[in-house]
């Protein structure tokens, strides 16, 4: 695998005339990785002896059974267990949809709309007329890359506005802006490296593992929340740190509904740059290690799971320190 040996500038998106806005299609020489390319094997290389030195780690999953009602009209997680009797032996089977509890997207999640395009063109009838296909799907990433690895930054907003007397409800749409974003990393000494998985902790999950059965009735037909907030400023940043992915705690890591919808980040992100967004990851003993470590980079290992065309995946993340 190999990066560019340059990256355009992000006012010469896209690169090809009538190519989707924004979009950086025809970049990679491996274009099924999308920014995942980042991740070299010296990348990673770096990224394990700098960032493990205690041997500590945190699982970064929720539970998939958690979000219960699953948000967004999503189906419940279902699980039997089989006695196979006369023997004493349990098999267990579950369904469940990979995106209602801790996600990564993959590239034929979400489209651009207007242009009906996934990532490099790819269209839903590549997808859904061949059962077969595996066109932008993440089981790609555990084919040809064997997962997303690689160093990881936390942006602890949360934990950041409280320090700072800033007051908001984490289950509802929130715009964090890209300005404290920069200042949260200034102030923790964070220095963005190409390749860098980013993960920002909004405090939704925090604030969901708070309600009652009933709230959470009422938080599933919710469809705002809390996350970066969308501008120009924001999408030239994620562009120029050439982040290999992004992540939050939140359902859609951007604040939904988009503070401007021209530069909504699910289409931007996972359809022009192939980039994975991670959603719904548990951030919070994340969140206390850092802080407890003072270190808020550290190696991180996820295994998507391997099975044809998946559209996501439950992430299966380490964050080790």
């Amino acid at each position: 695998m190999f990066a560019v040996s340059k990256i355009p500038r992000f006012d010469e998106l896209p690169l090809r005339e009538g190519d989707p806005p924004f979009s950086a299609w025809g970049l990679w020489k491996n274009p099924e990785y999308g920014s995942l390319n980042y991740l070299t094997e010296k990348t990673l290389l770096q990224a394990a002896r700098n960032e493990i030195q205690t041997g500590q780690r945190v699982s970064l999953d929720l539970p998939l059974d958690l979000i219960n009602p699953p948000l967004l009209g999503r189906k419940c997680f279902e699980r039997e267990i089989i006695n196979k009797a006369p023997r004493v032996i349990n098999d267990d089977v579950i369904t469940f949809n990979t995106q209602g509890s801790s996600q990564w997207d993959s590239f034929r999640h979400f489209a651009y709309q207007k242009q009906g395009k996934f990532y490099n063109g790819v269209t839903q009838d590549d997808i859904h007329n061949d059962r077969s296909s595996t066109v932008g799907s993440s089981s790609l990433w555990a084919e040809g890359l064997g997962g997303i690895v690689g160093r990881g930054v936390l942006i602890d907003y949360h934990t950041w506005a409280g320090e700072n007397g800033i007051q908001y409800n984490p289950l509802a749409a929130y715009p964090i802006p890209l300005n404290t974003v920069k200042l949260i990393a200034h102030e923790n000494g964070i220095e963005f490296r190409s390749g860098d998985i980013l993960f920002l902790r909004t405090g939704f999950v925090k604030g969901y593992l708070q309600l009652n059965s009933t709230d959470r009735e009422k938080q599933s037909i919710v469809s705002h929340f809390p996350g970066l907030s969308q501008s120009r400023q924001t999408t030239e940043w994620l562009w120029e740190r050439q982040f290999s992915a992004v992540a939050a705690d939140s359902p859609a890591f951007e604040n939904i509904p988009a503070s401007d919808p021209e530069y909504m980040l699910h289409p931007i992100l996972l359809s022009g740059w192939g980039t994975p967004i991670g959603e719904l990851f548990d951030l919070e003993a994340l969140a206390q290690k850092c802080k407890e470590l003072k270190r808020w980079s550290f190696f991180v290992t996820s295994a998507p799971l391997n099975y044809t065309g998946a559209v996501a995946t439950p992430p299966n993340a380490l964050a080790i320190f």
